[in-house]
């Protein structure tokens, strides 16, 4: 998942954030047989594997305006 995140986050002007969820016993009890969990805000939007086109499609869906 880093590597694709990597790739299209910045070139859609996403900043990235890596959490540890070692430091806190709620997100450990939560995530650690799911890591990693990748979060759009306070929205998780996929868990172990996310591609390219629907990370993209994701984060493009983020920035546009709503009807």
């Amino acid at each position: 998942m880093r590597r694709v995140v990597d790739a299209v986050a910045p070139a859609l002007g996403f900043q990235v954030v890596e959490r540890d969820v070692t430091g806190d016993a709620e997100a450990e009890r939560r995530y650690l047989f799911e890591i990693p969990v990748l979060f759009l805000g306070d929205e998780e939007i996929a868990r172990h594997r996310v591609t390219e086109e629907f990370l993209r499609e994701r984060l493009a869906r983020a920035v546009r305006p709503s009807s």
